[in-house]
């Protein structure tokens, strides 16, 4: 599948578990889960690192949803008990939230670097009417992508010894400070080099189709679970 409709796939899924209900949500996930399946969860390690970076924030989430939905009580002797219907929210925003994660996990790990700068570069090009310079952005994007990737294999080799030398607040303030201090000395001692974009590629007409077949489903869903609501 072309980079470009990888991309626009993932904005039509994600605009739907966003605006969504839990009807958008459990087709989402039937159509997300199968794919870590078809690739021998082969991506699940790198998405199961984020979603562990994120255990605070599902928490977080969780609770202010829990404590601060109005609603039916759960345990109403309870003076301060959460709400049925926090619960059932909380639990959704979460679950969409998940499932934004391991699309986007998806997304990265089933393009390669090249193709997928090349895909931003087409889907920005619409940009120029208002007077940007979309290739400015995706210039920006391969420096920081670069940099990135050369700070974090450097961490890498410096993070056990690192975590070791005290607590974790102090593990993450070293590691935070030092990958500033990286960014910065190799900002300053970085040889000007000619970058070279990728060429852009348009993505084959018959592809169009998925996006399309996707926003039809999630509309299709949308307006049958409206229609069910209001004839209860």
């Amino acid at each position: 599948m072309h980079a470009v409709i990888q991309i626009v796939s993932f904005l039509v899924l994600g605009t739907a578990v966003s605006v969504g209900d839990g009807q958008l949500l459990l087709a989402s996930t039937l159509l997300v889960v199968p794919l870590y399946l078809v690739s021998g969860w082969r991506h699940w390690p790198q998405a199961w690192k984020m979603l562990a970076r994120l255990r605070w924030l599902f928490l977080s989430m969780l609770i202010v949803y829990l404590f601060f939905t109005p609603g039916q009580l759960l345990w109403p002797g309870l003076e301060w008990s959460p709400t049925v219907e926090g619960l059932g929210q909380g639990l959704l925003r979460i679950g969409s939230l998940v499932l934004l994660v391991l699309a986007v996990n998806l997304l990265i790990a089933g393009s390669e670097q090249a193709a997928f700068l090349s895909a931003i570069v087409w889907c920005l090009r619409p940009l120029r009417i208002i007077g940007l310079q979309h290739e400015r952005l995706a210039v920006r994007l391969t420096l920081a992508l670069d940099a990135v990737s050369e700070i974090r294999s450097g961490d890498r080799v410096r993070g056990k010894a690192t975590t070791k030398q005290g607590s974790k607040i102090q593990a993450i303030v070293q590691t935070a400070t030092r990958l500033f201090g990286d960014a910065e000395t190799r900002a300053r001692s970085v040889v000007p080099h000619q970058i070279v974009l990728p060429e852009e590629t348009h993505p084959p007409l018959i592809q169009w189709l998925i996006p399309l077949a996707l926003a039809i489903l999630f509309i299709a869903i949308k307006i049958a679970g409206s229609a069910g609501f209001g004839t209860r």
